[in-house]
């Protein structure tokens, strides 16, 4: 995409907006629909369209794998922290 001077710029514009949006629906989910997954389906796409527009070594440099890696296994450990904490919460 490198020939497509107007679509990246467009692009380097709207992928702020976009992450700006996500984490709207993502603390909005209390008081509306959303949430987690939904947030995270929006924030995941905004990495698509910057992979698709700038190719996939920009992806690596913007998110690293390692800290990709990292974050997935973080949010496993706090989804299964949760059940348990519940469980012993519970009365």
């Amino acid at each position: 995409m490198k020939t497509f001077p107007i679509i990246r710029v467009v692009t380097k514009i709207l992928i702020p907006y976009i992450l700006l949006f996500a984490f709207y629906v993502q603390f909005h989910g209390d008081y509306g629909p959303g949430g987690g997954f939904q947030a995270g389906v929006i924030f995941a796409a905004a990495l698509i369209l910057y992979g698709l527009v700038f190719g996939l070594e920009s992806v690596k440099r913007v998110a690293p794998p390692v800290v990709i890696e990292k974050l997935m296994a973080l949010g496993v450990l706090v989804y299964g922290m949760t059940g348990v904490l519940t469980l012993f919460a519970w009365r």
